[in-house]
Parts: structure tokens; C-alpha cells; sequence
């Protein structure tokens, strides 16, 4: 059932207006017309509703009731901090850890990176990451902030819950890192640039609390990386 994330309070019988985006995938894409039965969410919570619709595209949703559904959310609330990549690579990270159940991706500028997020790409990585999470059931819509340093991210999402992919990490080290972050209620993975982390900045995470981990024998593409960390993270901490 189509879903929409929306800003105003939800309860029995009140009328909620979907975002203008909303309402043109919900009308054009989707073809949803009155009286189409719809998912609502806010705040955490989803709702059955049915949609109304106008004849200048806008569309409302008339709540009915708390529904009731499980899943669509991970334990722990994830961050992703990920080194900035050209062209539109980053759509695609975007799109991926969304879908398995990041809560919050961070633009990370390193010494070796080479992208750059303005406020146009701001704007499309919010749209992908509410498509995504309305696609993939979620009951919480992942933030997308604004890009930091790499030193000020790790700072400011550091600590025993902090996991740093590393090419020069020792194998086993992700595995052993696991044990000490699955029961956190919040934890944060790293992932660095196309040219790789330089020695200080692998330093800088050290210093901030951060586990450095290695993700196997291959080295992944920084745009897969953080898909495949987070699957294996969901995977071996139990959550799936």
C-alpha cells in the first residue's frame, strides 16, 4: 500500500495534506485516485487513511486509525558517515543504507575526497532518502545533514559506538567490534573516500573512541561500502 510521510499531527478523522512531490507520484506515478486506501506516517507512527484528491493536483489523506505493524525499523539508530563522491554516486549510497535502515547520513569531506554537496544535491539526497523510505516501509524518515569535516564528524558522532571501515585493518576486527555496539540504542559507521583514509585521519577516529574495522579481503567501492557494512552490521548483531 502506497505510503506518505507527512508534518501535521495525525488522529481519527483529521484531513493531513500530502507534500506537492506526494501528491504528483500519488496522482501521475501511481494513479491513486479518491477514495484509494493510503499509508500516513508521522512522527513514527503509521496510519490507515484514504486519500482526496482536487482538481489542481493537490491531494489530502483523511485518517482513520492507528495501524497496526511491526517492523520497517532497526534497534539501533544508525548514522552513516560517508566521504563525499563525484558525479552522483552519492545518490545511490543514499538510496541503499535508507532502504536497510539508516537513520541519519552525514556528507563527510576528507582529505582525499573529491565531491562536493551544495544545496541542490542537499535537496535531491532528501528527496531519494524519502522515496526510499517510503518504498521500503519505514516508519521514520532518515535525515540527510549537512556535510562536516571529517575530524568534526568523528567528533561529534565518535565513541565505543563508532565503526571505521579501514582497507588496512586486521581481519576479524568488524566481527569483534560487533559485540561491543549491537545493544547500543545508537551507533555510527564510516566510510572513506575513493582515494581511501589518510594515516591521520584513521588516527583522528582512533583518538575519538572509533573501532577500526576491516570489511573483508576486497576492497570495496566507497559508494558500496556503506550498503554492504550496514547489511553485515544488521546481519551479525542480530537485528534481522
Amino acid at each position: 500500500m502506497p505510503r506518505f510521510f507527512v508534518d501535521e499531527r495525525c488522529a481519527p478523522d483529521l484531513r493531513v495534506t500530502l507534500s506537492a512531490e506526494d501528491a504528483h507520484h500519488a496522482l501521475q506515478v501511481l494513479r491513486l485516485r479518491d477514495g484509494d486506501a493510503v499509508v500516513v506516517i508521522n512522527d513514527g507512527t503509521a496510519w490507515d487513511a484514504t486519500l482526496t484528491t482536487s482538481e489542481r493536483g493537490r491531494a489530502d489523506a483523511v485518517i482513520a486509525a492507528p495501524r497496526q505493524e511491526t517492523g520497517g525499523e532497526l534497534p539501533s539508530a544508525v548514522t552513516v558517515l560517508q566521504a563525499l563522491i563525484k558525479g552522483n554516486k552519492f545518490d545511490e549510497v543514499v538510496e541503499k543504507v535508507v532502504e536497510l535502515g539508516a537513520r541519519r547520513i552525514v556528507p563527510v569531506r576528507c582529505e582525499r575526497g573529491y565531491g562536493e554537496a551544495g544545496d541542490a544535491k542537499l535537496s535531491r539526497w532528501r528527496r531519494i532518502a524519502r522515496s526510499a523510505a517510503q518504498q521500503s516501509r519505514r516508519r521514520t524518515l532518515p535525515s540527510v545533514e549537512q556535510p562536516l569535516p571529517w575530524s568534526d564528524a568523528v567528533l561529534a558522532y565518535g565513541g565505543s559506538a563508532l565503526l571505521v571501515a579501514y582497507e588496512g585493518a586486521q581481519p576479524g576486527t568488524f566481527t569483534a567490534a560487533i559485540e561491543r555496539v549491537k545493544r547500543a540504542p545508537d551507533v555510527t559507521i564510516a566510510i572513506g573516500p575513493e582515494g581511501g583514509l589518510t594515516d591521520a585521519e584513521v588516527q583522528t577516529a582512533r583518538d575519538a573512541g572509533a573501532a577500526i574495522v576491516s570489511l573483508g579481503p576486497s576492497v570495496l567501492r566507497t559508494e558500496t561500502a556503506g550498503a554492504a557494512m550496514l547489511s553485515a552490521l544488521a546481519a551479525t548483531a542480530g537485528w534481522w
